[in-house]
């Protein structure tokens, strides 16, 4: 008897030609995040994307429900303790998004260093005033990290690459981890006194929610630049626009937010040092192509012998841990 899958959202049409050369899947699409409620009850596996969310009302109409591959890095749109308890296999594909994520995590540490923003607009507006636009030298400076997983040991390496000192805060590594990445091993609250770049590569949980907050920020010694590519729940913006205010920070850039959209009354709208774009650091082509194929092997794998890989819950403390405080 043939499995049904359903993908839902994106999906490229390479890896939905290769699910289908497969006689044993009979595979449907919905070309928008929801899931149609009059399919689920047949349907042995989703491929989904970070839009569509899965919770317990979704289960109880998937009797037959055996898989879900979410395409996306972070997995936050799905209830964990739901599919567990339904006993539903939940893998992700954190390797597809590495290579954009660091990439987009230092196009905004750049465009803050060199103000390339301020300089755009000035341009544009026939504004030639070159002594107001001092940028900043990365060489020889401390750049920190806060989880050093896969994205964050790719921003080290480029890091390094700059000739910056790397520092890194991850409790739960190994000190080979950080060998690897060329990293050298302290906490938030001196990650946070040291560094002259920081930025979050964490997922969201109870852990990282607001981590970055007034407390935390009192911390911080000098002007830094600041990068939040990872969860908008890692900081409490309503403390980081007090920080702002207080002088802080040469350039904040974030990718992600508390609320998305962000919200047109926000206050971060308001601060030119500010960069600000859509939760983007995963779009690019080979992202989505890169997570499309490695759901779609996935899938195969797991109906042909079994096998998963990237399963979640995931086996890290960061997942489910009580929350970090750097004040604790």
């Amino acid at each position: 008897m043939k499995k049904k899958i359903l993908i839902t959202d994106r999906f490229s049409q390479e890896s939905f030609l290769f699910l289908q050369q497969n006689s044993f899947f009979e595979i449907q699409r919905s070309a928008t995040p929801q899931i149609p409620i009059d399919q689920l009850a047949t349907t042995n596996a989703l491929i989904i994307r970070s839009k569509t969310r899965i919770d317990e009302t979704v289960l109880k109409n998937a009797p037959k429900l055996q898989l879900i591959i979410t395409a996306t890095s972070g997995f936050d749109h799905i209830d964990l303790t739901a599919t567990t308890k339904w006993g539903i296999t939940v893998m992700h594909t954190p390797e597809a998004n590495k290579e954009s994520a660091a990439q987009m995590t230092w196009a905004l540490v750049l465009a803050g260093a060199n103000r390339l923003l301020s300089a755009h607009r000035q341009v544009k507006a026939a504004d030639w005033n070159r002594d107001s636009l001092i940028g900043y030298e990365l060489s020889g400076q401390t750049y920190g990290i806060v989880g050093l997983g896969r994205i964050g040991t790719r921003v080290a390496q480029i890091a390094k690459a700059f000739g910056m000192k790397v520092v890194a805060f991850d409790p739960y590594l190994d000190d080979d981890d950080f060998e690897k990445a060329g990293a050298t091993r302290v906490s938030f609250e001196e990650l946070l006194k040291t560094s002259h770049v920081i930025s979050f590569h964490v997922p969201k949980t109870l852990e990282t929610d607001h981590m970055l907050n007034r407390s935390s920020l009192e911390h911080i010694q000098q002007k830094i630049i600041l990068v939040n590519t990872s969860r908008g729940s890692v900081i409490n913006e309503n403390d980081l626009c007090w920080a702002i205010e207080e002088g802080l920070f040469r350039a904040v850039g974030l990718d992600v937010f508390e609320k998305e959209p962000l919200a047109k009354n926000s206050k971060l709208l308001n601060y030119p040092e500010v960069i600000l774009t859509p939760h983007t650091a995963a779009n690019t082509e080979e992202a989505f192509h890169k997570a499309s194929q490695s759901a779609a092997e996935k899938l195969v794998r797991f109906f042909v012998d079994g096998s998963t890989s990237d399963s979640l819950p995931p086996r890290v403390p960061w997942f489910g841990a009580t929350p970090f405080r750097s004040d604790a």
